[in-house]
C-alpha cells in the first residue's frame, strides 16, 4: 500500500475564513440521546479551508468545478521549496526559478508551492493578513506552462481585484488552496490526488487533498 500524507487544513467552527467570509458554522439537527443519532447542519463559504477553484470563480464563460475532467484532480505532484519567502512579500518567477521552477516538467502535473505559512498559521487571523503572495510574472509563467493544477499554502493574490486568480484560472489551471504539509513532501515522485465535491454548477467545492508517497 503506498503511504498517504493528508495535506488538507482541519475543518471546524474556529477554521479562519477569507476575510468578508462567513465563519462556518455547524448547528446539530439530530441528537443521538434524543433521535437515536447524530446529525450536523454545516453553514460555509466553499473558499473556506482547503478547497479547489474551478474557472468560473473569476472566468465569466469559465468551467464550474463538477465540468472539470475527474482526471484532472489525481495528477503527478511536483513541489517546490519556497520556505525562506518572507512574510507579507512577493514570490517573483526568479523565486520560482531558483526554487527549480521547470515549465516542461510543470506541464499537467499538480505543482505544489511550498512555504510552510498555512502550518504556522492557520488557527490565527495572520493567515490572510501577513502571507506571503505570488507576484504577477510568476503567476503568468505558471499559467504559461499549464500544470492541471496549481497548489499553495499560501494566498494567491496580496489583495483585490486579485489579478492573479484571474490570469491563473482564465488559462484553466485550477487553484488548490489552504493547502498543509507542503515542506515535508519530496520535490517529486508523488502522486496528489484532490478531489472536491461534486457541486453542481459551483465555482469551486471543498476538497480533501492528500499526497500518494509510494511504498
Amino acid at each position: 500500500m503506498p503511504k498517504l500524507a493528508d495535506l488538507t487544513m482541519p475543518f471546524s467552527s474556529r477554521t479562519i475564513p477569507v476575510p468578508g467570509h462567513p465563519q462556518p458554522e455547524f448547528e446539530p439537527l439530530h441528537l443521538i440521546e434524543r433521535d437515536g443519532l447524530r446529525n450536523t447542519v454545516m453553514k460555509i463559504s466553499i473558499h473556506t479551508g482547503t478547497h479547489i477553484d474551478a474557472p468560473t470563480h473569476f472566468i465569466a464563460d469559465g468551467k464550474s468545478i463538477d465540468e472539470i475532467a475527474i482526471d484532472r484532480f489525481h495528477r503527478p505532484g511536483l513541489r517546490l521549496d519556497l520556505t525562506s519567502a518572507p512574510p507579507g512579500e512577493p514570490i517573483t518567477l526568479g523565486d520560482l526559478e531558483a526554487a527549480g521552477f521547470d515549465a516542461g516538467a510543470a506541464r499537467d502535473s499538480i505543482l505544489l508551492l511550498a512555504t510552510g505559512w498555512t502550518d504556522r498559521t492557520w488557527t490565527s487571523e495572520r493567515l490572510y493578513g501577513d502571507n506571503p503572495f505570488l507576484a504577477g510574472d510568476a503567476a503568468a509563467a505558471v499559467a504559461e506552462a499549464g500544470p492541471s493544477a496549481l497548489g499553495l499554502d499560501f494566498a494567491v493574490d496580496e489583495q483585490r481585484p486579485w489579478p492573479n486568480h484571474t490570469i491563473l484560472l482564465g488559462a484553466e489551471v485550477l487553484l488548490i488552496e489552504n493547502l498543509m504539509g507542503l515542506p515535508d513532501l519530496p520535490a517529486d515522485d508523488f502522486e496528489v490526488i484532490a478531489f472536491p465535491l461534486r457541486l453542481e454548477g459551483e465555482n469551486g467545492g471543498p476538497a480533501r487533498v492528500v499526497a500518494s508517497l509510494g511504498r
